[in-house]
């Protein structure tokens, strides 16, 4: 690769932030067909550029323009403020880092500075990596490492000052995706986006879009729905559409309320859910397709509003109205200079709002219902006034809240600007959307060019005339008759792929008696009984069992259904006779335990029209909630084993409970907690310490572990198959608080500040002096170490765990740190415990700085002990039964932590433990 494919311009990197393909057709300097929204773009630049230069000079502050020739040079007796626009990087020696950094020159040395100007009130992301930019691009010039760069923005000048350090991951990131666009780079999926409105190459880019039937063309159509349907193999909108099956909507009983209010859909959500499905249908049929029974009612004198403002300083600049008079329509515009203006735009439009009468406004979209409350928490102090604007509120009709969901153009989106367009009406400026209007506002407030304010007065205007013509197409589509355009109604579509039911249609009686000895009950009733004995013997023996099974109660549970809910049909049959269901329970009391044996009777049915089979009583399982929580607790709390369990309940209780049985109850409880032990790892994530620690697990041929995470409250216990940092990256993913562990290496991965249990250390100290007594080296550390470690003791028994309190013995333990490092040991084992506290020397004392933090990891090995004593009893296990010994045991534990019983929590049915 040559060295000008590394070079990566301010202009393409800018582009870079709002479209990969812009910066790649940029960088492989392709020129749009028109340059109509860069030259507007570079005006407003170059016109607030000087403008900002003269008010600066005039302030009288000693700033100069800088250019990669100036860098060098100069004298610095002026801060010199080099434009990130013009800013270019090397990225491949931006990879490879600054060799040989000199001085600094940055704000703080008054020679060079990285400086944005940026005419818009609010600053962005995208300012701040900009900077970063001219930083580092100013940092290759110069050899040296710039830290710090101004932004500067809005009409007043302001700065704010941009830590570069702040955003060199992030730059670091965009530079390794943007390298992939630079010549030599491949093209970059085509995605359309937000900015396409104000882009040169946004007809260039459509029209590749839509003559490859982009998904992207969806503008209601999110990221992740357009990667699932990639997922499925569905490339374009065409396909989409063949996904789309109309589906039976829910029957809601009529709300009288609700009914009564004069604009319904207006005031409601939305009726359905968006479906992509059936927008790439109207899209691929050309037709409009609605959805239920749209309803839009127009009262009063139909007043359509559009306004226009500058979203960056939250004000707003120019009022349209348009509304039914004598003789014809009438339009008004109300205009504001400035922000200074709006309180006056505002009154003339309240104005002529009261003058038309019974005013109901009707707008495109939320930005209008918004504007209005912002316009009355300013300037509406009159209770009258506030109270009228009150009415226009509530009695409003958004247009778009009466398409979503119920009426789907043939357009690739519902803006206003698509679906008037379709429906015939077209603006007079080309350009016209919302996004260009900012733009030319803009340039009118810096430059006041002539022919900017009526572009936005007919823009305006052209946008409420569209509005009504939506207004008037959605009336007659609700309304129907031969008038409506060409529409489709979704529940007239023909469902497909829909399978059929009815009843066996015989054409002889005999066909029919023939069927229905068929059936599996009365052939092994009827038939088998009376030719095999093995058959009969079973049926008497299941007889005789249903007829001595000892239970403490019976239910008949009275099922019977009032139609088929496949057919709805009235005629169903039923089995004689009920079946049954035992379900074996606990019944806990205050004088002790019993067993509760009920035994459900219930009803099976089957359709003489469409002949489903159906049963409503849903089975129980064998075993209830009560049995299967005193089952949990014997395994985690009591740490039986599964055998001895079964036994132990059996035994009790009366029951016939197997080994097999207990593990598939461990199993199930396991995976019905699962959300609670989620949970408890969210806790211990999110929150300020966490102890570490790991051990043995008991899978069959070893080599397994179980990770243990504690606080002081929460216990988390997580299996994994070995002791790679990968588990700990996974869990601790953005934690930053502080994490207690010993000395194994795999937690320096977690990027958080850490604590060094100072007991395990201590212990190896001691363990090294008994083995080598006569080490001076040791017992210069261990001493210095001992008496530091004892003082820092007496303050926690003193103070408890406060830095204000602990923050006395830094001092002292940096002067440990750095005596240790300056000592000169020769033997081995004093060599090694110096290198040891050296290379965890700024994870020995961390617990000096924080409160709460303590100083051994006493928490974690407590919380390994309880795992030791159940995996005593557990023997050996598969993963999957490990893992389910850690999800009860994390939950077991937290409770004991929190000083709650486990059996009560298990019984209770909660599935959040208590604070």
């Amino acid at each position: 690769m040559e060295a000008s494919d590394t070079l990566l311009s301010a202009a393409i990197l800018r582009a870079f932030l709002k479209c990969p393909t812009k910066a790649r057709f940029l960088a492989l300097g392709k020129s749009p067909q028109e340059t109509y929204f860069s030259d507007v773009e570079a005006g407003i630049s170059s016109t607030y550029k000087s403008r900002a230069w003269r008010m600066l000079h005039d302030r009288g502050e000693l700033v100069a323009p800088a250019t990669f020739e100036q860098i060098a040079d100069g004298d610095g007796s002026a801060t010199r403020w080099f434009d990130c626009d013009t800013a270019v990087c090397d990225l491949a020696l931006s990879q490879r880092g600054l060799a040989e950094p000199r001085a600094q020159k940055s704000a703080s040395g008054g020679r060079v500075v990285p400086v944005l100007f940026s005419p818009w009130e609010k600053p962005v992301l995208s300012d701040s990596l900009l900077v970063s930019f001219g930083a580092r691009s100013l940092s290759q010039a110069t050899r040296t490492q710039v830290e710090t760069g101004i932004l500067v923005y809005g009409d007043n000048l302001r700065r704010k000052t941009i830590r570069i350090s702040d955003h060199a991951a992030q730059l670091n990131r965009v530079f390794r995706e943007i390298g992939s666009l630079l010549p030599g780079g491949r093209d970059p999926p085509l995605v359309l986006n937000a900015h396409c409105s104000v882009c040169d190459f946004w007809s260039k880019c459509r029209g590749v879009a839509i003559e490859q039937d982009d998904l992207s063309l969806l503008s209601g159509m999110t990221v992740k729905d357009r990667s699932r349907a990639l997922a499925k193999g569905i490339l374009t909108i065409s396909q989409l559409s063949y996904g789309y099956r109309p589906r039976r909507r829910k029957r809601t009983k009529p709300d009288a309320e609700r009914a009564a209010r004069s604009n319904d859909a207006a005031h409601t959500r939305p009726p359905a859910k968006h479906d992509n499905k059936l927008k790439a249908l109207a899209i691929k049929s050309g037709r409009i397709h609605v959805v239920g029974a749209p309803a839009i009612k127009l009262e009063g004198v139909p007043t359509f509003i559009d306004v226009e403002g500058m979203p960056d300083r939250d004000s707003y600049y120019l009022v349209g109205l348009r509304f039914e008079f004598v003789g014809g329509p009438a339009e008004h515009a109300f205009w504001a200079d400035g922000p200074e203006d709006e309180q006056g735009m505002w009154e003339d439009c309240l104005r002529t709002l009261k003058s038309i009468g019974n005013a109901q406004l009707v707008h495109y979209g939320a930005y209008e219902t918004r504007f209005l409350r912002t316009m009355k928490k300013r300037y509406s102090s009159e209770p009258d006034e506030a109270e009228f604007v009150d009415r226009l509120i509530g009695s409003s009709i958004n247009l778009v809240a009466c398409i979503y969901g119920s009426v789907y153009f043939p357009t690739y989106s519902n803006s206003l600007k698509e679906v008037a367009r379709h429906l015939g009406y077209d603006w007079a400026w080309p350009h016209a959307s919302g996004a260009a209007s900012v733009l030319m506002r803009k340039t009118w407030e810096l430059s006041a060019v002539s022919d900017v304010k009526p572009l936005l007065l007919a823009y305006n205007m052209d946008d409420c005339r569209a509005a009504a013509v939506v207004a008037d197409a959605l009336t007659r589509i609700c309304a129907g008759g031969p008038s409506a355009p060409d529409s489709v109604n979704v529940g007239s579509l023909e469902v497909g792929f829909q399978r059929t039911f009815g009843k066996f249609d015989s054409a002889l009686p005999e066909f029919s008696k023939i069927n229905d000895a068929a059936y599996w009950d009365y052939q092994r009733s009827k038939v088998f009984v009376r030719t095999d004995k093995s058959v009969r013997r079973t049926v008497r023996k299941s007889e005789r069992r249903r007829n001595i099974s000892g239970v403490e109660k019976e239910i008949t549970i009275d099922d019977t259904p009032a139609n088929c809910p496949k057919c709805s049909s009235t005629k169903l049959w039923k089995y004689p006779p009920r079946r049954s269901n035992i379900v074996y329970d606990l019944k806990f009391s205050r004088k002790g335990v019993k067993r509760w044996a009920v035994k459900y009777r219930y009803g099976q049915y089957k359709c003489s029209e469409c002949h489903a089979e159906m049963t409503f009583y849903k089975r129980e399982l064998m075993y209830g909630p009560s049995l299967r929580a005193f089952l949990v607790y014997l395994l985690i709390e009591l740490l039986l084993s599964n055998r001895k369990a079964a036994e132990h309940a059996s035994l009790l209780f009366d029951l016939r409970l197997a080994k097999s049985a207990v593990g598939q109850i461990k199993s199930e409880m396991a995976e019905k907690y699962t959300p609670t032990y989620q949970h408890i790892l969210k806790q211990i994530a999110g929150g300020n310490l966490i102890h570490a620690d790991e051990t043995k697990g008991v899978v069959l041929g070893g080599g397994h572990y179980v990770w243990v995470f504690a606080n002081m409250t929460t216990v988390a216990y997580v299996y994994a198959e070995s002791r790679e940092s990968a588990i700990l990256e996974n869990l601790l993913d953005g934690f930053k608080g502080v994490l207690v562990s010993d000395f194994y290496a795999a937690y320096d991965s977690v990027p958080c500040p850490q604590q060094k249990c100072l007991i395990h250390l201590m212990r190896d100290i001691n363990e090294d002096l008994n083995r080598n007594p006569f080490n001076e080296e040791l017992k210069a550390i261990a001493g210095r170490f001992g008496a530091l470690l004892r003082e820092i003791v007496e303050t926690v028994d003193r103070y408890g765990l406060k830095a204000r309190h602990l923050g006395k013995h830094r001092r002292s333990a940096e002067g440990f740190i750095e005596h240790v490092a300056g000592m000169n040991c020769t033997t081995e084992v004093g060599l090694a415990l110096k290198k040891r506290i050296g290379r965890n020397s700024d994870k020995l004392f961390t617990f000096l700085s924080y409160d709460g933090v303590p100083w051994n990891n006493n928490n974690a090995e407590h919380a390994v002990r309880a795992f030791t004593r159940l995996r005593n009893v557990i023997n050996t296990s598969s993963p999957k039964g490990t893992r389910d010994y850690a999800t009860l045991l994390s939950i077991q534990q937290t409770l004991r932590y929190r000083g709650h019983a486990f059996l009560e929590f298990m019984r209770s049915g909660e599935m959040k433990i208590p604070e």
